[in-house]
């Protein structure tokens, strides 16, 4: 699954919805993959799955029907280029905090002479040699997240770095490394002139603002203030009000009657 699907919703104006998978089976993938998001993404920064894992996960994402996406553990070539052999197509970079940062982050996502990424894709869905490396220079996602202070500080300088197709937010680190007194708290009007920045900041650059706003409510709400890549789930927070509505519901049914 390309990121031509992605980029076509882009150059229609709308809106790319993204789920958020910090589990580390197949099976979870799939589950919320086939339930029709644009993009999923696969967190081996924070998530319970590892390295060994993305191979397996990021095929479940693509044969379900979404865009598969990673969000490596840190901002370190082999890591970055080993997910895209495996089928990544796009890649969420974690604490970029400068331009040069971002440089290095994406010159490992792009073959030579755009980029440093060494050739060996393990999933070849691009084609092979040439047809190979031309695809993956056109099409593959780069996302430098803005979550830290010198982030926030040098946004422009991250924005305008060539080859950078998005910035996206980290709501909860970027909440800390401000100095909120809220924690990643979407409603926060300290939070939101600062989410604001980052939109203006990619408006003025021509790249893509995203933010993980992991609720219906909040996504929407972030896509009125300008972001167009919203995380509007996570697979653990999906699997957790299910079951608690499941139990809710049955006990109400019940008459309220508490387990034995």
């Amino acid at each position: 699954m390309s990121t031509d699907r992605l980029r076509e919703i882009w150059a229609g104006g709308g809106v790319v919805i993204n789920a958020w998978l910090t589990l580390e089976g197949a099976s979870a993938a799939s589950a919320v993959s086939a339930a029709g998001f644009d993009s999923v993404t696969l967190d081996l920064q924070h998530g319970a799955a590892t390295a060994p894992d993305a191979s397996e996960i990021v095929a479940a994402i693509a044969q379900a029907g979404s865009v598969p996406l990673a969000r490596p553990a840190w901002n370190e070539p082999a890591g970055l280029m080993r997910l895209l052999d495996v089928g990544a197509r796009g890649l969420i970079c974690p604490m970029v905090s400068t331009r040069e940062e971002a440089k290095r982050f994406v010159g490992a996502c792009r073959y030579p002479p755009l980029g440093e990424r060494s050739y060996g894709p393990v999933r070849g869905s691009l084609g092979a040699g040439a047809e190979h490396v031309e695809r993956s220079n056109e099409t593959v996602l780069t996302f430098a997240m803005i979550e830290t202070a010198d982030g926030f500080a040098n946004i422009d300088e991250i924005a305008a770095t060539p080859g950078l197709d998005g910035l996206h937010v980290g709501p909860a680190d970027l909440s800390l490394a401000l100095g909120l007194s809220t924690f990643a708290d979407l409603t926060d009007p300290e939070l939101l002139r600062a989410l604001d920045e980052v939109v203006a900041a990619a408006t003025r650059h021509g790249i893509v603002a995203g933010v993980h706003a992991p609720s219906p409510e909040r996504a929407i709400e972030m896509a009125t203030r300008g972001f167009t890549f919203v995380t509007a789930a996570t697979d653990t927070e999906l699997l957790s009000r299910s079951a608690a509505d499941a139990l809710a519901e049955t006990r109400a049914g019940l008459g309220g009657s508490p387990s034995p």
